[in-house]
């Protein structure tokens, strides 16, 4: 994405913000994602709609059609405070200022809503989005890896009798909180909070493990339409390194197959070493790096119009 013009097809273009996709725009969207990652060798991040629509603050989707046919798509996730956006362009329709006006919706809808802080998500090995976010002045605040999970590279475990995985109850949520709040070093009411809304939706699946009959760590099971994605994966910390982490980390994989998973993923930060060597171990292959630009609040306050200004 750019902003420059240049001899693409002249159709007006129009963008709507929703909440969801139907089915037949999810359709659409995942065949424009097939286009642009195949123009660039990319596996691009976006989101598909709010999982609850009726606890959204902000619309999370917005599509971008010329005539009736969809050359732009963006998406919007987060709380809200904070929030993720994501976009792609069809490559023929690219230097248009395409994606600025996609950009701005997602940063209309976050600011209206009350929010306070916007990351962009853009692959590293995308030319067209790092040039657009140095347009805006992006400063990169830290990246990810996506690793994919290969069953034929997973070394074969046998679990412990004392040790399980299953769906959280109601009652587990707590302790749960507890245990990841160790983990992570993150606010046990805020982690609960989370907990207690993904319970709740449909495609998000909380689980605990238990040793010896305790709540020692869990995760999040998210399914989503080209994959199935584990998150919020922790272990108390007084439980680490003794190979439970392995262990939660085959039953999570299997769990997600055993559902139909395309395929299962999960992203890790960059710089958490013990982490990725977990997964790499556990048959989980690095396939591209993800970088999180933040902007000023300047620009989320006034748009793309004020002054962009220094990320803070």
């Amino acid at each position: 994405m750019s902003d420059q013009t240049s001899d693409a097809p002249s159709e007006q273009i129009t963008i709507s913000a929703q909440m969801r996709l139907s089915e037949a725009e999810l359709t659409e969207v995942l065949a424009l994602k097939h286009v642009c990652d195949e123009a660039e060798g990319l596996d691009l991040k976006l989101g598909f709609g709010a999982a609850d629509p009726a606890t959204a603050r902000y619309p999370s989707v917005f599509l971008a059609y010329a005539g009736q046919r969809l050359v732009g798509f963006g998406s919007l996730e987060g709380d809200e405070a904070t929030a993720e956006a994501c976009a792609m362009v069809h490559p023929d329709w690219r230097r248009r200022r395409l994606g600025f006006r996609l950009f701005e919706a997602a940063r209309a809808g976050l600011r209206a809503a009350g929010g306070e802080q916007l990351f962009a998500v853009c692959e590293d090995a995308s030319t067209s989005g790092r040039s657009f976010l140095r347009m805006l002045a992006g400063q990169r605040a830290f990246s990810e890896h996506r690793m994919v999970w290969r069953a034929e590279a997973a070394p074969s475990l046998t679990s412990p009798s004392d040790f399980s995985v299953e769906r959280a109850r109601p009652e587990d949520l707590r302790p749960l909180a507890v245990a990841l709040s160790h983990a992570f070093d993150h606010s046990e009411e805020r982690l609960l909070a989370d907990l207690t809304l993904n319970s709740a939706i449909a495609t998000e699946q909380v689980y605990v493990a238990r040793h010896a009959g305790a709540i020692i760590g869990g995760f999040r099971l998210s399914i989503m339409p080209d994959s199935t994605g584990i998150y919020a994966f922790g272990i108390d910390r007084a439980y680490q390194r003794r190979g439970w982490g392995r262990q939660m980390l085959a039953r999570a994989c299997a769990l997600a197959t055993e559902q139909g998973a395309l395929r299962v993923s999960l992203e890790v930060d960059t710089d958490n070493a013990p982490a990725i060597a977990l997964y790499q171990a556990s048959g989980f292959t690095i396939i591209t790096t993800y970088g999180y630009y933040i902007f000023s609040r300047t620009l989320l306050a006034l748009g793309l119009d004020g002054d962009a200004g220094e990320a803070e």
